[in-house]
């Protein structure tokens, strides 16, 4: 007995005394426990600080399992519930979980120590449950992603997916600025995984993602996605999208797409999270006539008041051109042309300029490369080289057919044409703000010259005429405003079968014509029902927004008339290529002296 009590008295001087440290070190390696504290990502707001997207601390309930069973509930000293069916009563009490559910994860055979019950609870809830002490069931803290817009900015913002990984729109492109770096948490844990409040504990605090201002204002998004979406209901559409873009700056107010999803809800249909107003090709039909005038005036071959007598028919290349709506011969001067949208008024006028110069000043204007906003799922578009053209692609693409592109380089024409004559790139962000709050603006970006100021003068003048009530889109007209824009009908390429189905109806126009501040773009993608022609499918939508825009910005509505250039001439008074009494110049004298 002697002997052996002499071993345990040697065990216990070499524990307590030799090896005490290591020891000690060993058990507290045991106790120890290693939390991650979420970081919280940067918010997305509008220009104004309005939230578009926000981190939120959530909870996450989980369990163990093998402690879980051994829980009792207990009533004057005496147990009146025990086990996973006692912990799932009360989990699913406080949480408002299903109770079945909660009891089958607890059951189930080869389950984790770590079970998820219940995946997402605010921190209020899971006090209420703490307060319940149930034995073996815990919480785990991460930020859950909020997006007060909704469906209406879904595509654009983008959202947060499995993983907390940002996964399209500008969740996606500025991820590095908006993520945050996580902490980290050391503490002593009991046996049953509570915190040992007098043991170690330290802490590596998380540092949050930049918050990030966009140039978007959240009220004119709403409006937006809203008018498209009422838009693409009534008439029968497959989709639809809108955009409204700062005239002298370049940033992007609002922009919107139908049909959307809820970001909170990414299990939604995949088709939906696409951001068809950056990803979408299309054939750009009349509105990119705006190009082909443009070039004529630049290259000197065409005057505003140039008369051309457009015929009922005529063949180019081989094959019959006619206009949309059959008519006789028509004498039209250039502005005409372009005002009542004639396509055999523009091959006439634009078949003087060389196949390598038009394509030249298509991809000037920034068709056929990207914009630069930098969203993903952008399409440079497609303007064919001189060389794979056809016998007729030199003439298709005067007025918009053969090639295509998508809304923002559309945009960016008439943006180019309402700042005379300088384009900018399309923005989206004003500034970041950083964790210690020092805001950082985006500067707005250089600007490229690409026409003169008297061209954009000139189709400024002319393009007052179509949303007019002779012109091709009275519907489009914004009532006490001078609107200046262009509507197009095009032959829409169905991409299921590569072949032409419908059309892509479409109106682009900036205002104050003559002090530009926006400008608003509308496309509606096969409408089936009203009408097929841009002017009176999109025409509505832009007016709405264009008034709501102005309004809101409190621009005052014009208190002159506008200006009128000549459309037609009289054939007995003066034959084609003879110039006609009035010129550009004696318009702007009468027009209070404006260049």
């Amino acid at each position: 007995m002697l002997l052996v009590l002499s071993l345990f008295a040697a065990q216990l001087v070499r524990l307590q005394g030799l090896d005490a440290a290591s020891v000690s070190a060993a058990a507290l390696d045991g106790r120890l426990a290693v939390k991650t504290i979420p970081a919280g990502r940067g918010t997305i707001t509008d220009i104004d600080g309005a939230e578009l997207a926000v981190s939120t601390e959530r909870k996450r309930v989980t369990a163990d399992p093998t402690l879980v069973q051994d829980f009792t509930v207990t009533k004057d000293g005496e147990v009146v519930a025990k086990g996973y069916a006692a912990a799932a009563q009360i989990v699913a009490e406080v949480t408002g979980a299903k109770q079945s559910s909660v009891l089958e994860k607890l059951t189930e055979p080869d389950s984790p120590r770590s079970t998820v019950l219940v995946p997402d609870v605010s921190p209020q809830k899971w006090q209420e449950l703490r307060k319940r002490d149930v034995r073996g069931v815990f919480a785990e803290s991460y930020m859950r992603r909020d997006y007060p817009l909704g469906e209406s900015a879904a595509q654009l913002i983008g959202w947060v997916g499995a993983g907390d990984q940002p996964a399209g729109g500008l969740e996606l492109v500025r991820n590095s600025e908006l993520v945050g770096t996580p902490g980290e948490a050391v503490y002593e844990q009991g046996r049953t995984g509570e915190v040992i409040s007098t043991g170690l504990y330290r802490e590596e605090p998380a540092q949050p993602g930049s918050d990030l201002r966009l140039s978007l204002d959240a009220d004119m998004q709403w409006y937006i996605y809203d008018a498209v979406r009422k838009r693409v209901k009534e008439s029968g559409g497959l989709s639809g999208y809108a955009v409204v873009q700062e005239v002298r700056t370049g940033r992007i107010v609002g922009m919107a797409s139908y049909p959307s999803f809820d970001p909170a809800d990414t299990t939604q249909d995949v088709a939906k999270m696409r951001n068809a107003a950056v990803e979408d090709v299309y054939e750009p039909g009349s509105t990119a006539k705006l190009i082909t005038a443009a070039a004529a005036l630049e290259e000197g071959i065409i005057e505003p008041q140039d008369p051309i007598e457009v015929p009922s028919g005529m063949r180019r290349g081989g094959w019959p051109f006619k206009d949309v709506e059959p008519h006789p011969v028509l004498h039209l001067t250039f502005a005409g042309v372009l005002a009542k949208s004639s396509n055999m008024g523009t091959l006439l006028y634009g078949e003087k300029l060389p196949g390598e110069k038009l394509y030249e000043w298509i991809r000037k204007f920034g068709l056929g490369a990207p914009t630069g906003h930098g969203l993903p799922g952008e399409s440079p578009g497609l303007v064919p080289e001189p060389k794979t053209w056809s016998a007729t692609t030199h003439y298709t693409l005067m007025y918009g057919q053969g090639m295509s592109g998508t809304l923002l380089q559309q945009v960016g024409v008439f943006q180019t044409v309402a700042n005379n004559g300088v384009h900018l790139p399309p923005s989206f962000v004003a500034g970041t703000t950083d964790p210690d709050g020092r805001y950082t603006e985006v500067p707005v970006a250089q600007g490229k010259r690409i026409i003169s100021e008297k061209t954009a003068t000139t189709l400024t003048r002319i393009m007052q005429q179509i949303p007019a009530t002779g012109g091709t889109a009275p519907d489009a007209a914004v009532p006490g405003y001078h609107v200046a824009g262009k509507t197009s009908t095009a032959s829409r390429i169905d991409p299921k079968t590569g072949r032409y189905s419908g059309v892509t109806s479409s109106f682009i126009g900036f205002a104050p014509a003559e002090n530009p501040e926006y400008v608003v773009a509308v496309v509606v993608q096969r409408p089936t029902r009203i009408s097929q022609y841009g002017g009176v499918i999109a025409g509505p939508v832009f007016s709405s927004i264009m008034r709501y825009a102005l309004q809101k910005e409190g621009i005052e509505p014009a208190t002159t008339p506008p200006v009128t250039v000549p459309l037609e001439y009289d054939p007995a008074k003066q034959a084609p290529g003879e110039e006609p009494g009035v010129t550009l110049g004696e318009i702007a004298v009468k027009d209070e002296g404006t260049p």
